[in-house]
């Protein structure tokens, strides 16, 4: 007489090493957290024509040669969301001013044209770059053109105003 156990329980008990291997591997491994952003939830990719490459070299301006500088200050508190970003909120300049963005908070901020990431012309009127605590961008309001303006802060995208050149 046989035992029917004798050749099932090997059979069995490969089978369910295979598949605990194959259940390890695919999933545990795979959805396990991985240092760094690339791949995290706050991921995005960024269009090709964003590149840093593509911005012009920040220009040192003589302030002495504008007799109207219009200063725009990024405000103390800016970082939290819903708490007043940049003064004036919607800012006025003639096109022979200076407009100047201040970084009165203690966060780094930025002032970069366009309406957000998603905008076609981001960052391609003006872009301040990285601003940290008392640093400051200016830029000639001429080189802007009249017209409205808006911008926003590459850090903190809730951070947005208009500048309009008159």
């Amino acid at each position: 007489m046989r035992r029917p156990g004798v050749i099932a329980f090997p059979v069995l008990l490969v089978l369910g090493a295979i598949t605990g291997y194959l259940t390890y591997t695919f999933f545990i491994v795979d959805s396990t957290p991985k240092v760094g952003i690339i791949g995290g939830p706050y991921w995005k990719e960024i269009p090709a024509g964003a590149s840093a490459t593509d911005q012009p070299a920040a220009v040192e301006v003589d302030k002495s040669e504008f007799s109207k500088v219009v200063t725009i200050d990024i405000l103390l508190g800016a970082v939290t969301q819903g708490n007043p970003d940049y003064s004036p909120d919607s800012a006025k300049a003639s096109s022979d001013a200076l407009v100047t963005w201040v970084n009165k908070d203690s966060a780094p901020h930025s002032a970069t044209s366009g309406k957000g990431f998603d905008d076609a012309d981001y960052g391609k009127l003006f872009d301040s770059g990285i601003l940290m605590e008392g640093q400051e961008f200016s830029i000639p309001a001429s080189d802007l053109g009249k017209g409205e303006h808006p911008y926003f802060c590459i850090v903190h995208p809730y951070m947005s105003s208009t500048l309009t050149v008159e």
